[in-house]
């Protein structure tokens, strides 16, 4: 199996979610396209990694995501956020940063290869 499926099946599945988000009754939903596409991200992400360079980073990446939560949630918890909407930001904001590394190692696996 080739290393560019997985992200060209995410790339698909994204294109997907927000066509049926724009021309269906979800788009009355208060699900966000991010919402969606998170976990998808990591897994494509996780899988990209392990077929390009034969190890995932996605573990690491995902603790120091962890960390940073962390100290995001003390930060902005203390600004008078509600728990709630620092937890749906915190979300989109992982499914943001998972679609902006697999676009990096898009890009890096396409110059490598």
């Amino acid at each position: 199996m080739q290393w560019w499926i997985w992200p060209l099946g995410g790339f698909i599945f994204w294109t997907v979610v927000i066509i049926f988000k724009k021309w269906t009754a979800l788009k009355q939903a208060s699900i966000k396209t991010l919402d969606i596409i998170t976990i998808p991200n990591w897994i494509v992400l996780h899988q990209t990694m392990g077929y390009l360079f034969g190890i995932s980073f996605v573990p690491w990446f995902l603790l120091i995501w962890l960390v940073v939560g962390i100290f995001l949630a003390w930060f902005l918890l203390q600004n008078n956020w509600r728990w709630q909407t620092f937890w749906r930001r915190y979300w989109q904001w992982s499914g943001l940063l998972a679609a902006i590394i697999v676009i990096l190692i898009t890009i890096i696996g396409l110059f490598l290869h």
